[in-house]
């Protein structure tokens, strides 16, 4: 048994996630059954989910006292593969017994399972499958009557019934399944045909099999018995279930007059998988941001070394203005690593930007930056960037030359966000010795930045409005 209880602790491990605990639990199972007299004439295992295929891994086999085994190999290790055991997968996914199915061995062999759920703490963590060899001489893939023009027909149990008139069902693109009140199949479109068949892999007849066999989730048929009291007044119950790769809309009703019980199976797996498509493209889109904003960090960081161990005060002062830069390009993609989308708080950025720039300037104390950013929109990466460019290089600078000729009792400068009729309008102003925006600035870098990026990337116009008594600069764009 220690050899035992290492392979399944061993492929526990290699193959899921579960916790040490679970595993203890069915190891526990695998030694209640290797001292059981039970299951003499079957072969019994035990299978785990594969958390990285989803599909079923066998962890243990113990083989019949008193007949030959249907296995000739050891399976352990092996695969459980949906199109071939059908009933493990459905068990696994769903917390249901499933009895009777047929299903294919590892060496080919047409077998009939039992297949019953493990739980511990309200989970299935694993699931106990007897097996015993088919009765049937070969698989029986359809069990609809087919006529001549190649269209299924109703049983002959449902076509002499009320239920007659629900023959239009065959036509539906989704899947419909009619059960009496003792849950037996009566009829299946063909549609319900192909999901079973086709995605799900069962192999038995489907008309005449029990509700049990046939469930996806954990609507039991006694909670819609009782729902529907005794199927005397109708009732209707609906869930999205995922199963291996699938994932099917399920609504289930009661129709009273027919004494029946209609489940209708919408396939939504491609919205489904379009959905987490997306979702991983925007999760690959934050670590991406994420990574970039590191690596401008670090960018910072080498700049900053460089201008510490510069003689030269310009050199300083260059590394400086692009230490910010930086900072703002920064921001816009640690805005991004904690999206779901390609937008940007501008809140969120505009106030960044004003706490790196007066970082910058923390020696200038007597410069009261006032803000009023209170709008909560967002914009697109791209224009959000530029706008950070741009709030940085003006208020940069107010900071650097707005004061240099005159100094006011009280140097202020002001920021206001504003939008009106879908446009944005930012506002920066200073109550300093103010400048000539007319003259030639194509020195200043900083001016040619601010003018480059509202025309080229917000699509916006700028208008400076400066005197004597301080500068105001105006930038507008659409929304």
């Amino acid at each position: 048994m220690m050899t035992t209880k290492k392979y399944i602790r061993d492929l526990c491990l290699l193959h899921t996630d579960l916790s040490l605990e679970d595993i203890d639990f069915i190891e526990l199972k695998a030694e209640e059954l290797e001292l059981s007299c039970q299951y003499s004439e079957e072969d019994v295992f035990i299978d785990i989910l594969n958390t990285y295929s989803d599909q079923a891994t066998v962890i243990y086999h113990k083989k019949p006292d008193s007949i030959d085994s249907l296995y000739e190999k050891d399976v352990v290790g092996d695969t459980a593969y949906l199109r071939n055991e059908p009933g493990v997968l459905r068990t696994l996914q769903t917390g249901v017994p499933t009895v009777g199915l047929s299903a294919i061995s590892q060496e080919g062999v047409l077998i009939q399972q039992k297949v019953f759920p493990i739980f511990r703490e309200n989970r299935v963590i694993a699931c106990l499958i007897i097996e015993n060899k088919s009765s049937h001489s070969n698989l029986l893939y359809f069990s609809l009557k087919k006529a001549e023009d190649g269209e299924y027909e109703l049983a002959d149990i449902f076509k002499e019934s009320y239920l007659q008139q629900f023959s239009y069902l065959k036509y539906l693109s989704d899947g419909i399944l009619v059960f009496d009140q003792k849950g037996y199949l009566l009829y299946c479109n063909q549609e319900a045909e192909s999901i079973y068949r086709e995605k799900l892999a069962y192999m038995d007849p489907l008309i005449g099999m029990h509700y049990d066999n046939l469930v996806l989730g954990n609507i039991s048929l006694d909670d819609i018995i009782k729902e529907s009291d005794n199927f005397t007044k109708p009732c209707s119950q609906s869930r999205e279930v995922r199963y291996c790769n699938y994932h099917f809309q399920i609504t289930r009703y009661v129709v009273p007059e027919a004494q029946v019980m209609v489940s209708h199976y919408k396939d939504v797996t491609s919205p489904k998988e379009i959905e987490k498509k997306l979702f991983l493209m925007e999760t690959t889109l934050r670590e991406m941001n994420h990574r970039v904003k590191n690596n401008l960090q670090t960018l910072v960081s080498l700049l900053r070394i460089q201008g510490q161990r510069s003689q030269s005060l310009e050199a300083k002062k260059i590394c400086q203005e692009s230490v910010d830069r930086v900072l703002s390009i920064s921001m816009v993609h640690e805005l991004l690593s904690t999206e779901n989308r390609d937008n940007i708080s501008l809140k969120e950025l505009l106030q960044g930007v004003v706490y790196t720039v007066q970082e910058c300037f923390s020696e200038r104390e007597d410069i009261c930056l006032t803000t009023d950013i209170n709008l909560d929109i967002s914009l697109d990466s791209s224009r959000a960037t530029a706008l950070a460019f741009v709030l940085n290089e003006l208020l940069h600078n107010s900071y650097e030359h707005a004061f240099q000729k005159k100094l006011p009792k009280k140097p202020e400068i002001y920021l206001q966000l504003l939008i009106l009729n879908g446009i944005i309008t930012l506002h920066v102003s200073d109550n300093g010795n103010g400048y000539r925006w007319n003259d030639d600035h194509s020195n200043h870098l900083g001016l040619v930045i601010v003018e480059r990026f509202v025309k080229s990337s917000l699509k916006g116009k700028i208008r400076v409005d400066s005197l004597s008594s301080g500068t105001r600069t105006t930038i507008t764009f659409k929304y």
